[in-house]
């Protein structure tokens, strides 16, 4: 009797175990609107590795032909500003009469005291790279479920010394997306030299001032993913040069999940109101852009491209605002273009004049 005792003790804790660990598991607390984990942690990463060849070129004005007499334009603005006055030398009218010499005796004694020379000027160091890491991804707009999303890093060096090193940290979310395969320049140094399940890191070898290259890598997206869910990315970059070096943050690149591809060549940018009369003051909008680097804006109109003299820097989150009133302008479309002097990004939205 005690024996059977025993056993239904022993089923029914064993019955109470096995009811409790159903509603303690991982997958229990796990909210019916996440997407199912893309990957178990214990699944290793890989990455195919490919040589993308000689990737490094100067850094150049690549905009359409058609915007770029703006950004000229608003250089030669700053090119025509006066330079600092300096005060004219007295005039002098005549030859000044000349000193008669004076002979000094000999005097016989002590040596006169050597003569310290003084140390030779401390050098200036060394020129100092000014790097800039973008990310930017293809398609840009809206990525299908199961396609291939490919994220462009491109790294500038708008300094006149060599930043002997560059590394580029770019974090991902496994559940969305999962890196596949790259495509860098290896005999110039750059590879993803660490890759782990929450960001990679990418090296770039010394890249010589006024000099950009960049890398590609590939991430598979989740096929179970929501239509609009945002896949975002922000990398952080760091550098080694002759001088101090220096790091900072890079633009953020969100894409959107659907059921196929759209992109475009330009970030995005709205404008608030759309339409208006031209004493208007419209109000231009974008977070694209990389923390503290200027934007620039210039205007397409029906007769060609006219310069702006608005212009703003981007806040720490890489977000810019920038007001506009045409009242100069007549009724009409209209294209106002924002460029970053250091992403190289240009952001491009139409208004109308009524």
């Amino acid at each position: 009797m005690r024996l059977t005792r025993f056993l239904w003790s022993v089923l029914l804790i064993g019955a109470l175990i096995v009811t409790i660990s159903a509603f303690t598991a991982p997958g229990a607390a796990q909210r019916t609107d996440d997407p199912p984990p893309f990957v178990t942690p214990d699944d290793a990463l890989t990455l195919h590795e490919e040589d993308l060849g000689p990737a490094t070129r100067d850094i150049a004005v690549d905009f359409d032909t058609a915007i770029r007499p703006a950004l000229d334009a608003y250089l030669q603005r700053f090119g025509d500003l006066p330079g600092i006055a300096t005060t004219d030398a007295p005039f002098v009218s005549a030859i000044p009469t000349p000193v008669p010499p004076v002979y000094l005796p000999l005097i016989v004694g002590s040596p006169p005291p050597r003569i310290v020379v003084p140390p030779e000027p401390t050098p200036a160091p060394p020129p100092g790279a000014d790097v800039t890491a973008v990310t930017w991804p293809e398609p840009s707009i809206r990525v299908g479920r199961g396609m291939t999303l490919t994220y462009e890093i491109r790294v500038y060096n708008d300094g006149k010394g060599d930043a002997s090193s560059t590394t580029v940290v770019v974090p991902y979310n496994r559940n969305h997306i999962l890196p596949i395969a790259s495509r860098f320049d290896r005999s110039a140094g750059d590879w993803v030299s660490e890759l782990t399940p929450t960001q990679l890191t990418v090296t770039f070898g010394r890249l010589g001032g006024s000099k950009m290259r960049s890398g590609f890598i590939d991430f598979k997206v989740n096929s179970t993913l929501a239509t609009n869910t945002a896949i975002e990315t922000r990398s952080t970059f760091r550098w080694s040069d002759d001088d101090r070096g220096g790091n900072g943050r890079g633009n953020w690149a969100p894409v959107l999940v659907g059921g196929g591809n759209d992109t475009a060549p330009f970030v995005w940018l709205v404008v608030e109101p759309v339409r208006g009369t031209a004493n208007t003051t419209r109000t231009f909008f974008s977070d694209r852009f990389v923390p503290g680097e200027n934007v620039v804006t210039w205007l397409n109109t029906p007769r060609g491209v006219k310069p702006l003299d608005v212009a703003a820097a981007a806040d720490p989150s890489g977000r810019v605002w920038l007001t506009y009133r045409p009242s100069d302008l007549t009724p009409g479309i209209y294209q106002i273009v924002a460029h970053g002097t250091r992403s190289r990004l240009t952001g491009v939205v139409s208004f109308v004049v009524q």
